[in-house]
């Protein structure tokens, strides 16, 4: 088929590969603008443009679709439909209208759960233990198309959002393939999906990453592993940001002499890091961030900042 590919981080090019490999008509790919990035500050391309540019497709980096131009040129390329994976821009009707097959997403959730921005992260800061990932039809509202094809997948006990990203955007290559030959057979599915069900999952914002130490171990893991890389789950140690990159549960602790040791190093484990109490037990800290240096182990952190039991964070 004749394809617009629409995606910017780097959970779209494994898709845009294998539309490649499958032997489709790319068109055209659109991504974001380059962007500001690192301490220098300077315009970095996104990973779908540098693949992009690999593959030799035309690339636009529209800032958005109101104008007439963009819309000119799309029609010109007279594509038979859009795929858009991880775009980051909303997309007008009249802009999904110009393929004569519509226009299809790939989402990284079971839709209509996690409908929004950052599906993965919430799913394992909710504890789930399975998601998947859905091809739909889209439409005007956010994540809301009939759905096209689906697949169930595990969430591994320690897996990371970023991990798991990874492994979703491998999956999702294939599946966006197989949804664009049924489309090209002129035999695709589609569901509607339960409003009654729908749930969002908002973009992260930084309040969403703060650790509350008073919140069971479980949940803490939980939110450590779903914020992790990005944003980063995050508490106060002396005075300072510290971003928590892994931790471990370590439910045999529990409070002694009935006073609340809730946010403070109940003990030092040598040979992983510092145990910080919670609201049911403990955790042990086993790769952290500190502000304006590089991540290190817990031990490292334990090692190189002399911690000692008492001291509080948060």
């Amino acid at each position: 088929m004749r394809i617009v590919f629409m995606g910017t981080p780097q959970f779209a090019v494994p898709t845009l590969d294998a539309l490649k490999a499958a032997g489709h008509d790319i068109a055209a790919v659109c991504t974001q603008p380059d962007r500001p990035a690192g301490r220098s500050g300077r315009p970095r391309a996104s990973a779908v443009k540098c693949r992009a540019l690999e593959h030799s497709c035309c690339v636009h980096q529209p800032e958005h679709f109101r104008s007439a131009e963009i819309e000119r040129t799309l029609r010109d390329l007279a594509p038979e439909l859009l795929v858009v994976v991880a775009y980051g821009l909303k997309l007008p009707r009249r802009i999904l209208d110009i393929p004569r097959c519509g226009a299809i997403n790939l989402h990284p959730s079971l839709l209509p759960k996690y409908r929004g921005a950052a599906p993965v992260n919430w799913a394992i800061i909710n504890g789930d233990t399975a998601t998947g990932i859905s091809t739909i039809f889209m439409s005007e509202e956010m994540d809301a198309g009939d759905v096209i094809l689906e697949e169930r997948v595990a969430i591994l006990p320690d897996e990371t959002a970023g991990e798991l990203k990874q492994r979703l955007s491998q999956l999702g290559a294939g599946l966006v393939t197989r949804t664009v030959g049924l489309i090209a057979a002129g035999n695709a599915p589609r569901k509607p999906q339960n409003e009654s069900l729908a749930t969002a999952a908002p973009k992260l914002k930084s309040i969403d990453a703060t650790i509350n130490w008073a919140c069971g171990s479980r949940m803490i893991s939980n939110l450590v592993r779903g914020m992790t890389p990005k944003p980063g789950a995050h508490t106060l140690f002396r005075g300072q940001r510290l971003e928590i990159a892994r931790v471990e549960t370590f439910s045999e602790y529990r409070t002694t002499n009935g006073e609340s040791r809730i946010g403070q190093i109940v003990g030092l484990e040598k040979s992983k890091g510092p145990v910080v109490g919670t609201g049911d037990g403990a955790v042990v800290i086993t790769a952290v961030k500190p502000a304006g240096k590089k991540s290190m182990s817990g031990l490292g952190f334990l090692n190189g900042y002399h911690l000692s039991v008492g001291e509080r964070l948060g």
